[in-house]
């Protein structure tokens, strides 16, 4: 990862730390709400890939499960594995961050949990209507995610070795 100062104004910008962090903690929140369970932490990885890409983004849907969809939009996921790979470091980043901040914890069995008693992060607070759908699309993510069953049936269906 390169230095901050080194990086260019634009993935300073739209790659930083508490704007990819605000995106998986919305999905890490929402798979513990509606699972009851705390996420998978290799899941961390597949998240921005998908909420980022503006392609990606605007067909994601929970109305349908996670292996159809993909099996439906096979040219949204021909260079999948590139942009997870290329955006690990920045979702590391994020991570670190939500950990520091104690948004998030890491269990004990080493998945990420949002701490019951934590001041939960608004969706709507300064929110433009791109943000709102990243947003709204992490907990999309979060059910399919909940729904596909494990980890590594969900990144064979992205076509991602781990």
């Amino acid at each position: 990862m390169q230095e901050w100062k080194m990086r260019t104004r634009e993935i300073a910008y739209l790659l930083n730390p508490a704007f990819c962090g605000r995106i998986l903690y919305t999905t890490i929140r929402a798979y513990n709400e509606k699972s009851h369970r705390a996420f998978p932490f290799p899941l961390v990885y597949l998240v921005l890939p998908l909420v980022l890409h503006k392609e990606t983004r605007a067909i994601i849907s929970s109305r349908t499960h996670l292996h159809i969809w993909a099996q439906q939009n096979p040219q949204l996921l021909i260079d999948f594995p590139r942009r997870a790979r290329e955006l690990i470091p920045i979702t590391n980043e994020a991570v670190e961050m939500l950990l520091q901040t104690r948004k998030i914890i890491l269990t004990p069995s080493g998945e990420l949990e949002v701490p019951p008693r934590s001041k939960i992060l608004n969706r709507e607070k300064y929110t433009d209507s791109e943000i709102a759908e990243c947003l709204t699309k992490c907990a999309h993510i979060a059910r399919w995610f909940e729904d596909a069953g494990k980890v590594e049936n969900i990144y064979i269906s992205l076509g991602v070795r781990p």
